[in-house]
C-alpha cells in the first residue's frame, strides 16, 4: 500500500497450489491424510479469494 492505494508488485504468470508449499514441510504432513483433504481445499479457496480481492482493490484505485 502506498499513499492509501493498493499496489501488487508481483503477479506470477503461473500461480502454484498451496500443496507445493505445504509438502516441503514435515509439520504439515497430517494435512495430506485423506480425512484432512478438505482443509487444504479450504486453504486454497481462501488464498484464491484473497488474491482476487487484492487485484480488484488495485484495479479500482480506491484509497483506503
Amino acid at each position: 500500500m502506498e499513499n492509501g492505494k493498493v499496489h501488487v508488485n508481483y503477479k506470477p504468470k503461473n500461480r502454484r497450489p498451496i500443496e507445493e508449499f505445504l509438502k516441503g514441510q514435515g509439520r504439515f504432513k497430517r494435512l495430506f491424510k485423506t480425512e484432512n483433504k478438505h482443509i487444504i481445499e479450504k486453504m486454497q479457496m481462501m488464498i484464491d479469494e484473497e488474491w482476487e480481492r487484492l487485484l480488484k482493490l488495485e484495479e479500482s484505485g480506491i484509497e483506503l
